[in-house]
């Protein structure tokens, strides 16, 4: 149920950077233009091209501004810019998110004079995976200055106890949110257009993996998997959907040297997301430990759309993964349990229906994006009031 929040007293900005297409961002922010709540997204962009999340913010006549990173002086300049901003809308509440919307939207709303400073950590473990100083060092400032540190799983929260120094006092834990709607009656049109573009013929058996090419996501176990599989079962293929990542070459070069061009393929984005998950057969998500996925939108993605998902216990996972209940679940770095897990599903039709079910029963239990917009917008008041 909406709460009564005094929206007109919430002027809010959101700065970001590291993104190019996000639907939470765009469920969030539409729900915030229907509860007449004020708001701008200044993005930090780090990409050749503006982001598809500006584009997107645009359909609902959200004040969005693109600010190209070209360096640390160009960052250094947009705090300036953004500070002005923030004085030219009466800006009251900043919320930052990922390394450069951190570091210059904090920035600027600390010279700004505002008090109301929120951050949502998307990858707590970061700086760690990567052994980047410079993310560490961005990481020890955001928490420090912000008023509100909000963590989007439970998994988040818990690595956030044992490796960063956080006042209790600040944390918050919110789950992404799901807009029921958009992922039910999907149009045979919208799904026919999708086999087209992707070349699906009829009797493939579609497993998707929608994952950056970064180490931590577990491709190469999915791949080993894979040169078993097809001996059984020739007609799975393993499509891999989102970003290249600094993985990528090496990945490629997997498929090559184990000759799965024919049944390994990188796709890359597509223009819809949401149709996307009907195509496949078996939705799997294999980060290599718990905590190197903040949390995984594509998990209770694959949950609400009612796909049958082969699952290691990372991120949103973690808390929501039932082995044999709404998933199949298997070890961290385990290709054998993978290729188990695929041909389970291959063979097993009424399996797949039964974990998808549950899946989707479990998802609209647990991730609603009605309650995330109200657990904010309860910060946010308590922030300025």
């Amino acid at each position: 149920m909406q709460q009564n929040i005094k929206n007109e007293a919430v002027r809010l900005a959101i700065v970001s950077s590291h993104i190019d297409k996000s639907l939470q961002f765009e469920w969030f922010e539409e729900e915030l233009q229907k509860r007449n709540i004020f708001h701008i997204h200044i993005i930090i962009n780090e990409l050749p091209y503006e982001p598809f999340l500006a584009e997107d913010l645009r359909k609902f006549k959200v004040p969005v501004y693109v600010f190209e990173n070209k360096g640390r002086f160009s960052l250094l300049n947009h705090v300036f810019k953004v500070k002005a901003l923030f004085k030219e809308h009466g800006i009251n509440v900043v919320h930052t998110t990922l390394p450069h919307g951190n570091l210059v939207g904090q920035l600027a709303a600390i010279l700004s004079g505002i008090k109301a400073r929120i951050t949502t950590c998307e990858n707590v473990s970061w700086a760690f995976d990567f052994g980047s100083k410079k993310q560490m060092l961005i990481d020890k400032f955001t928490f420090k200055v912000s008023k509100k540190v909000i963590f989007v799983a439970d998994s988040a929260k818990e690595f956030a106890d044992s490796h960063w120094k956080i006042n209790p006092d600040k944390i918050h834990t919110i789950y992404h949110g799901l807009k029921q709607s958009s992922y039910e009656n999907i149009t045979s049109e919208r799904i026919e257009k999708l086999k087209k573009q992707l070349e699906i013929a009829p009797g493939d058996f579609i497993v998707g993996m929608i994952a950056r090419m970064e180490f931590w996501k577990g491709h190469e176990y999915a791949i080993n998997a894979m040169k078993n599989v097809i001996v059984k079962a020739p007609n799975v293929k393993l499509m891999i959907f989102g970003s290249q990542g600094s993985d990528y070459e090496k990945v490629m070069k997997q498929i090559k040297d184990l000759e799965l061009q024919n049944h390994v393929f990188f796709k890359g984005f597509i223009d819809d997301p949401i149709a996307l998950f009907q195509l496949f057969d078996v939705h799997l998500h294999v980060p290599i430990n718990k905590y190197v996925e903040n949390c995984g939108i594509s998990i209770i993605e694959g949950m609400i759309a009612e796909r049958p998902q082969i699952l290691t216990l990372s991120g949103y996972a973690a808390q929501s993964a039932k082995n044999n209940s709404n998933a199949l679940v298997v070890d961290y770095c385990n290709s054998k349990e993978i290729e188990e897990a695929i041909l389970s599903y291959y063979k097993q039709p009424e399996l797949r229906h039964k974990l998808s079910a549950q899946a989707k029963k479990d998802a609209l239990a647990s991730y609603s994006n009605e309650v995330k917009v109200n657990r904010h917008l309860e910060i946010y008041s308590s922030l300025i009031n």
